[in-house]
C-alpha cells in the first residue's frame, strides 16, 4: 500500500489525511503530503522561498524571517541621510529597511554635503564622490579670479588671468 494525497494545484504535494491504496489513482493525487496552499502549484515545500509577502516553501515563515530565502536586494546604510549609501555597510532584505537605500555611492557616509549629487567646491575635500577634489575636478564652482603680477607689487595684470581655488605663484 501507498498513501496518496489530494493534490489539486499538480505541484506533486498533497493535502489532508491521505489514503492507502495498491496502485496509483493518476492525476489529482501525490505521494508527498504538506502543502499548505494547494490552489497554487508555486506554493508547496519544495519551492523557493523569494520577497512576495507569501509563504512560498510552506513552513511557516514568510520572505526575510525564513533563512532560507533568495533573491533578497542588497540595501546599503545611509548614516548621514543624504540617500546616497555605504558600500561598506549593507544588508539583504526584501523591503527597505529604516536608514538604508538602494544605491552605494556615498563616499562620505558621515557627511550629508559629499555624495555624487553634490556640488564641488574650493574646500580641499571631494565632494561630488568622483575621485577629483578642488581644481583638479572640472566641474568645480565657485573659484576665485587670480591675476598675475609678474612685477611682485601684489597688484595683478588684468589681462591676465586664471580661475583658482587657491592662489598660485605669480599671480
Amino acid at each position: 500500500f501507498t498513501t496518496y494525497y489530494n493534490d489539486f494545484d499538480g505541484d506533486n504535494y498533497g493535502t489532508g489525511a491521505g489514503i492507502s491504496l495498491c496502485s496509483n489513482p493518476g492525476a489529482g493525487y501525490a505521494t508527498l503530503n504538506g502543502d499548505c496552499n494547494d490552489g497554487n502549484a508555486a506554493i508547496n515545500p519544495g519551492a523557493t522561498e523569494v520577497c512576495n509577502t507569501i509563504d512560498d516553501d510552506c513552513d511557516g515563515l514568510t520572505d526575510d524571517a525564513d533563512p532560507s530565502i533568495t533573491g533578497q536586494p542588497t540595501w546599503y546604510a545611509d548614516a548621514d541621510g543624504d540617500t546616497y549609501g555605504n558600500n561598506a555597510v549593507s544588508v539583504l532584505a526584501c523591503f527597505q529597511p529604516v536608514g538604508y537605500v538602494a544605491n552605494n555611492t556615498d563616499c562620505n557616509d558621515g557627511n550629508i554635503a559629499v555624495n555624487p549629487g553634490a556640488t564641488e567646491v574650493c574646500n580641499t575635500i571631494d565632494d561630488d564622490c568622483d575621485g577629483l577634489i578642488d581644481d583638479a575636478d572640472p566641474s568645480i564652482t565657485g573659484q576665485a579670479t587670480w591675476y598675475a603680477d609678474g612685477d611682485g607689487d601684489t597688484y595683478g595684470n588684468n589681462a591676465i588671468s586664471q580661475v583658482a581655488c587657491f592662489q598660485p605663484v605669480g599671480y
